[in-house]
């Protein structure tokens, strides 16, 4: 055999050892296993204890800037349009006149109308004459009947006469009445063909013009009331809308208004639920002292739903988000060797963010030791050395490094 041939197979023996111890590692690896006989991975990480903090579920929401009074003006009555007086965005005083659509048709018949209600009294004035000389003339028949000077014939005549006379009166009252109602009538849509603010106001777009024709009930104008406070709007799950009730009192990010948080008062509650979001309607009110918060407008509102109590806290580092389940891995010492420390994953159900620490709600207890910085590494029952900087900001050992180490090793 020639020394090339020599070369080759120990070259070919050399590779497929390698080859066999490489597999070997990574399936004793894969479960959790020493590689060798007498190594082990095991994985670098800064190992805390779960602590308790004082903390008050809260709710974040999105609220809607609601006017205290809104309203859009439309009018009544069909019309050309003869005035506008006011402009896009100003404010407007209560009983200003905003619209007068021409009324010189309706002037005219009023004119009419108010001629028909003079002829009417007049005539009932005449009537009420006829009514004195009848009963005079009734008084004097009778009179004369004593002294045989007239007869009973003359005194009915005369009664009838009488009646003849009220009746015309009564006649006359209901024309008169009839007069002043169609008087009336014209005044009312006279009065319909002006719109006035029923509030101080601040006006939306002007979109209508003189001599403009309007249809009945066509908008006019958007008017939002002006005053130093507003409605803020927000929706509470059904399951928490009888944590909240009026007077209490609830926090707002508004930049608009300030930029510390607003505390602001409910003062409502709705009286039903969404029946499709299943949202109970919450009304609370906003200081607005200068005007900078517009109906419409987005805020942020933060509710508490719980009362303050204590809950377990871990640093955000220590939280692995999955889509199987937010977890944590516990360091707990193994089961064969107390002096071995090993990771196990544990699911939990996570609060909110405070500061550089995360709420656990459910899963972990005050005292577990759990995994913070470096725990991205870690899979369930691999072993684990203490180490890897602080947790408070999120410093310590490189990413990726790993360990072996003999079992004689780990167990001084």
């Amino acid at each position: 055999m020639d020394k090339k041939t020599i070369v080759a197979g120990v070259a070919v023996l050399g590779t497929l050892a390698a080859t066999a111890l490489g597999l070997r590692y990574w399936k004793g690896r894969a479960a959790g296993a020493p590689p060798g006989g007498d190594f082990e991975v095991f994985e670098t990480v800064q190992v805390v204890t779960a602590s308790t903090t004082k903390w008050r579920p809260s709710a974040d929401l999105s609220g809607t800037v609601i006017a205290l009074q809104s309203v859009t003006l439309a009018n009544e009555v069909a019309g050309l349009v003869k005035e506008v007086n006011f402009k896009s965005g100003e404010v407007v005083e209560e009983g200003q006149t905003l619209l007068v659509l021409d009324t010189s048709t309706e002037a005219a018949e009023l004119e009419a109308a108010e001629a028909t209600v003079k002829a009417a009294e007049a005539g009932i004035r005449v009537v009420e004459a006829n009514i004195r000389f009848a009963e005079a003339n009734l008084k004097r028949i009778t009179e004369a009947l004593a002294l045989k000077a007239s007869t009973e014939t003359d005194i009915d005549q005369a009664r009838a006469a009488l009646d003849a006379q009220r009746a015309t009166m009564e006649r006359s009252v209901a024309e008169r009445d009839q007069a002043k109602a169609r008087v009336l009538q014209i005044r009312t849509l006279i009065a319909k063909k002006t719109l006035k603010a029923p509030f101080k106001a601040t006006a939306g777009i002007r979109t209508i013009h003189p001599g403009q024709y309007l249809m009945e009930g066509t908008s006019v104008v958007g008017l939002q009331m002006v005053s130093d406070r507003i409605y803020l709007d927000f929706a509470l799950p059904q399951d928490q809308a009888d944590r909240v009730k009026p007077g209490d009192v609830v926090m707002a990010s508004a930049p608009a208004v300030s930029k510390a948080p607003l505390r602001i008062e409910v003062v409502a509650i709705d009286a039903t639920a969404d029946v499709n979001t299943r949202n109970v309607r919450i009304r609370s009110v906003v200081p607005n002292p200068e005007g900078r918060l517009r109906p419409g407008m987005f805020v942020d509102v933060n509710v508490a739903v719980d009362p303050m109590q204590d809950y377990t806290v871990v640093p955000t580092t220590a939280v692995r988000r999955a889509s199987y389940g937010d977890h944590v891995f516990v360091v707990k010492p193994d089961e064969k060797d107390e002096k071995k420390l090993r990771a196990h994953q544990q699911f939990i159900t996570l609060g909110a963010a405070v500061g550089g620490e995360t709420i656990v709600l459910k899963g972990l207890k005050p005292g577990d030791r759990i995994a913070a910085v470096g725990s991205f590494k870690l899979r369930e029952g691999v072993m684990v050395m203490e180490g890897g900087g602080e947790a408070a900001n999120g410093q310590g050992e490189a990413p990726g490094t790993r360990h072996q180490a003999s079992e004689n090793a780990a167990a001084k």
